[in-house]
């Protein structure tokens, strides 16, 4: 998800569990907390400037997993004790506790990998069943900020959250019907939610090739295009001894190569399947292999 979302996120969370009798002081308090909480997960987000390797290795890794959590929530509670300390402890803990929980299965849901079980496990493990960009998640929350002036608070904010528990269980049995749509023999499958609600792309693995299909809940899936995967080619390997390319293919669910040969060298992309027709640069490292 983007940062708004979680930080929104975060406050929802406060607001949904607050109750009404508090002081100024302590409302902020708490409110920080579980916004905090909600953001501290992408504290790793100044990797970007370290190049590919250190971004796609330290991104969504052990700061968001659910094992590390607890000291996410911690990190996020010290830090609003640096300014305020008008809450009690325990329940502000919670907050912070709950905003990480949340911003790892926001994450989760979408096509991004998330390290959820890092250290013991370094998978990276996505749903795929909600944009990065969820309007439709931004519009409940901006429908119980304006209900709140009509209606207790905290029951705006509860109702917004099974809105978004309801939208979500729905977005994931559309995801699991398209994907159910899709014909069988393939070797791996990939979902990743469009911007517009209902409509997802479903990436599949079948023998040497990639095929992209597009599908609605209204709708048979329509395959878009097919490409055609290198990865067998003999100067694969050697390409991903490139750091980078590595760091790619460890990120990736699944990962791709292109081949392109020249007069003394072959050219070899190593690439995230999930973004190749739509920014084909994202996620894509190339690599100038040497003839032997």
């Amino acid at each position: 998800m983007d940062n708004l979302t979680h930080g929104l996120l975060g406050y929802a969370l406060y607001a949904a569990t607050a109750p009404s009798d508090l002081s100024r002081k302590e409302r902020a308090g708490y409110a920080a907390a579980a916004v905090i909480g909600a953001e501290i997960p992408d504290i790793e987000s100044f990797t970007t400037f370290l190049g590919d390797e250190a971004y796609l290795t330290w991104h969504r890794g052990f700061t968001h997993s659910f094992l590390f959590s607890p000291v996410m929530a911690l990190l996020a509670l010290g830090i609003v004790a640096l300014f305020n300390r008008s809450f009690r402890w325990k329940k502000a803990y919670l907050l912070a506790l709950g905003g990480v929980i949340i911003h790892i299965l926001s994450d989760l849901s979408n096509s991004w990998g998330t390290g959820i079980w890092e250290p013991l496990d370094q998978g990276r493990y996505s749903l795929g069943i909600l944009p990065i960009v969820d309007v439709v998640i931004l519009l409940i929350l901006l429908s119980a900020w304006l209900v709140r002036r009509f209606a207790a608070r905290a029951e705006a904010f509860r109702w917004a959250w099974v809105a978004i528990g309801c939208y979500t269980a729905l977005q994931g049995i559309l995801a699991a019907v398209a994907v159910d749509r899709i014909p069988d023999g393939y070797d791996r499958v990939a979902t990743s939610a469009q911007f517009i609600p209902t409509q997802f792309q479903i990436i599949v693995k079948r023998d040497d090739r990639f095929e992209y299909w597009r599908t609605t809940a209204f709708a048979p899936p329509v395959k878009e295009k097919t490409i055609v995967d290198d990865r067998r080619h003999p100067a694969v390997p050697r390409a991903l001894e490139d750091p980078d390319a590595k760091a790619i293919a460890r990120f990736a669910p699944f990962y791709g190569a292109a081949v392109n040969e020249e007069n003394d060298a072959y050219r070899v992309t190593i690439y995230d399947p999930r973004f190749r027709l739509i920014r084909p640069s994202l996620l894509s490292q190339t690599v100038e292999v040497p003839k032997e």
